[in-house]
Parts: C-alpha cells; structure tokens; sequence
C-alpha cells in the first residue's frame, strides 16, 4: 500500500497557508464536520458560491477566516491535588 502525504495546512510559523481548497480540508482547518462547516455557509451563500468548482477560491477562504475566525487549540491542563491523610 502507498503512503499518504499529510497535508499540511499551516507553515512552520503555524500561519494558515491561503490558498484554494475543499469542504473535506475546510472542515479539518476550521475543527469541525462537514455539514457543521455547510451550515456555517449557508449565512453567506452568495460569497461562497462555489458555482461547480471543486475548491473554494483564495478569496472566498480569506471571508470564511475573516467571518468564522480560526480554531485555537487551548493548552489546558488541570492542576493535580494530592489528598494527603493526616
């Protein structure tokens, strides 16, 4: 079986790299499903109109970026108390 190339959305500095893409790779740069991504959409649907074509171009990335911001990965981490008996 053939590797996969991982996609690579973001460069070394963890910018978005802007450029033409699909539903599928959306969905993954926004963190969420595809029909969450569609919904989303749909309050711009004359913006995002992809008229048939298969990617979304640049622009209309820019206005998705501009309307639905991007995911932020919080680093959470819960502080460990220990219960010592007495």
């Amino acid at each position: 079986m053939g590797k996969h190339k991982t996609k690579q959305y973001y460069d070394e500095a963890g910018l978005l790299i802007i450029k033409p893409y699909r539903l599928k790779d959306l969905a993954a740069i926004f963190d969420v499903r595809e029909n969450t991504l569609k919904r989303w959409m749909s309050v711009h649907k004359e913006e995002l109109n992809k008229n048939g074509r298969q990617y979304y171009t640049v622009q209309q990335v820019q206005l998705m970026i501009e309307k639905f911001g991007l995911p932020q990965k919080l680093n959470t981490q819960i502080p460990i108390r220990l219960n010592h008996a007495a």
